[in-house]
């Protein structure tokens, strides 16, 4: 019997997919990411749980870097280790219908862990503390347009509280980030770092009640897309079911809908409509 020839999405599936299966193939690398599933670790923690030596631990961590599988953000003196699932979403999506599957595969990595090791870290320890790497079809500039000129078009709720009728942020370092509410409004975080098309930093209370969360979005071309490194820590007494809706909030914000609005133009934030583009700190008609 003939085989069936191999269609373009599927081969374009094989060459990605390939460095994920050889990541995946060894026990070593597996369990790493089990342990990842936990939450964040630095690299001396994930070698105490193996007999072979640090500098081989720390292999099996670049061969799952360089399949996408951990992502790895420097915290002071440490460097922190996360698990980044979003590749098995071509796995996933290889031997299921595309259209079926959605973004439920990039929701895998939706997570909330709260590490603790003892009582005189925890006034430092993260309540929140995630990290993503994402692959957006549009230029750096493009991106950041829709970052920082068009939030409400990828911004929205549960991140946003129930009378909020659209957002805007002022482009400056010092510049806010503000929820309108009609004629009133709240802070949600003010821009403690800007480099146009390359870098941004939110901090704030985002709705976080007594916590502080530091959001921040660094641009890298990657031929003619994006790849978005995304990271945010939160800081202070927040309610776990918080902290959790906050990490499955963030993850929905950038895999999702940023990635739709630049990629397809869909708005799927607070401002669904589509409009002509608004100057960047300015209220709409709408909101005043």
């Amino acid at each position: 019997m003939p085989s069936r020839s191999v269609g373009p999405r599927i081969g374009s599936l094989e060459i990605r997919t390939a460095p994920v299966w050889r990541a995946l193939a060894d026990p070593t690398r597996r369990k790493v990411l089990d342990l990842l599933l936990d939450g964040p670790r630095i690299t001396g923690d994930i070698s105490s749980h193996f007999r072979i030596s640090r500098i081989a631990v720390m292999r099996h961590l670049e061969v799952l870097s360089d399949a996408g599988l951990v992502v790895s953000r420097k915290r002071g003196r440490e460097r922190r280790h996360y698990l980044n699932a979003i590749p098995l979403q071509d796995i996933y999506r290889r031997w299921f219908d595309p259209q079926a599957a959605g973004w439920a595969a990039g929701m895998l990595r939706l997570r909330s862990s709260v590490e603790g090791k003892g009582t005189s870290e925890e006034s430092t320890k993260p309540s929140v503390d995630i990290a993503l790497d994402v692959r957006i079809g549009g230029q750096p500039d493009v991106v950041f347009k829709a970052l920082t000129v068009d939030p409400d078009g990828w911004w929205g709720h549960p991140m946003l509280r129930p009378q909020a009728t659209g957002l805007t942020l002022e482009p400056r370092l010092g510049g806010l980030f503000i929820e309108h509410w009609g004629h009133d409004g709240a802070v949600l975080a003010v821009v403690t770092q800007w480099a146009t098309d390359r870098h941004l930093e939110l901090t704030g209370p985002f709705h976080l009640g007594l916590g502080i969360g530091v959001a921040s979005f660094d641009l890298v071309a990657v031929g003619e897309g994006t790849r978005l490194q995304f990271s945010f820590r939160a800081f202070g007494p927040i309610d776990p079911d918080r902290a959790i809706q906050f990490s499955k909030g963030w993850t929905e914000l950038v895999t999702r809908r940023l990635k739709a609005l630049v990629e397809h133009g869909t708005r799927l934030g607070i401002a669904p409509e589509t409009q002509a583009p608004i100057k960047p700190g300015k209220r709409r008609r709408s909101d005043v």
